[in-house]
């Protein structure tokens, strides 16, 4: 008898641990608000200690939080308050929050700002204080009351706490070009570096050169010529085809020298317009480009025994029996 009420008293001393842990668990959920929970049933807890395993896999620590509140009150099972402390602990530690500020275009710190994170409200307004986050690609929306909403997706770490992260409501968006801001009435524009100054448009081309006068006289001159020679060649050979059909040989003396001189004239308008003609298409060719840029003038040797180049001039010289036309000059 002695014997089996040892054996009987030593049973209830090997689980006051147990029970003094399930005490301590549901003490410390009583304090950080776990207490607001209803005792969950054995079923529930089993749920719950399923579910956090999951939950804890996929990173969805704000959930797997709420399972282990669950299966960690003293209701539930030993077994599972006893991995589901530890569990607690663990995501607390590794479950990020953020510090949320925002603030309008002229710096000014707004609180009437609601926060949604993926869809789901996170803050109705702000307070300073430190909100959790599941770790991962989180999209931010900041919805004021006045003004349109604003999103921005950050990469929240696990592990990392109170990460500050400010909005600027009201601002423009990004890679828009701010608008320019209008000088003063007394603010004169800053001076422009030769940096800023605009580039040169490129060159016009150039233009063409004009035709000089002297080229337009002595075409006019050459054309004159032309149809002196046109005229009086047709009048000597009429004359001289009659002489021929009537006296021919023995003519007058005037009327041969009549038909000599038209004849004389004839050849004289031939030189003229032919001459003339050549130094109008010469002064054409050799007129100078238009405006052309100043340029440095290079000289150039001349080789040994050369001279300088003289000008060559048209020159006409009648004779008795006609008259020659031709180029003088030194080359």
């Amino acid at each position: 008898m002695h014997a089996g009420t040892k054996k009987s008293a030593s049973a209830p001393a090997r689980a006051r641990p147990r029970t003094a842990l399930a005490l301590s668990l549901g003490a410390a959920l009583a304090l950080s608000g776990a207490g607001a929970h209803a005792a969950p049933s054995k079923r529930a807890c089993a749920a719950a200690y399923e579910r956090a395993q999951g939950l804890r896999r996929d990173g969805r620590l704000l959930e797997a939080r709420e399972a282990l509140i669950t299966c960690s009150q003293p209701t539930c099972p030993a077994a599972a308050v006893a991995d589901c402390g530890p569990w607690l602990a663990e995501v607390e530690q590794s479950l990020p929050s953020v510090v949320i500020a925002a603030r309008d275009a002229d710096g000014r710190e707004r609180l009437d700002v609601r926060v949604l994170v993926d869809g789901r409200l996170l803050a109705a307004t702000l307070d300073g204080k430190a909100l959790p986050v599941d770790p991962g690609p989180r999209t931010f929306r900041f919805e004021p009351a006045t003004g349109p909403a604003v999103e921005e997706r950050v990469l929240i770490r696990e592990g990392e706490k109170n990460r500050a992260i400010t909005v600027t409501l009201g601002a423009p968006a990004a890679g828009a070009p701010a608008a320019p801001r209008p000088l003063a009435p007394s603010a004169a524009p800053p001076p422009s570096s030769p940096a800023a100054a605009p580039l040169a448009s490129p060159a016009a081309p150039p233009a063409e050169p004009s035709i000089p006068p002297l080229a337009w006289a002595a075409g006019g001159v050459g054309v004159a010529g032309l149809a002196v020679f046109a005229v009086a060649g047709a009048l000597s050979l009429d004359a001289e085809a009659d002489l021929r059909a009537t006296c021919a040989p023995r003519c007058a003396a005037d009327d041969v020298r009549a038909v000599r001189v038209q004849h004389a004239v004839a050849d004289v308008g031939l030189g003229v317009g032919v001459v003339a003609l050549g130094a109008a298409a010469w002064l054409y060719l050799t007129r100078p480009a238009a405006a052309p840029p100043p340029q440095p003038a290079a000289a150039t040797p001349l080789r040994a025994g050369a001279s300088a180049l003289r000008p060559f001039f048209p020159a006409l010289r009648p004779f008795f029996s006609g008259a020659a036309a031709g180029v003088e000059g030194a080359f």
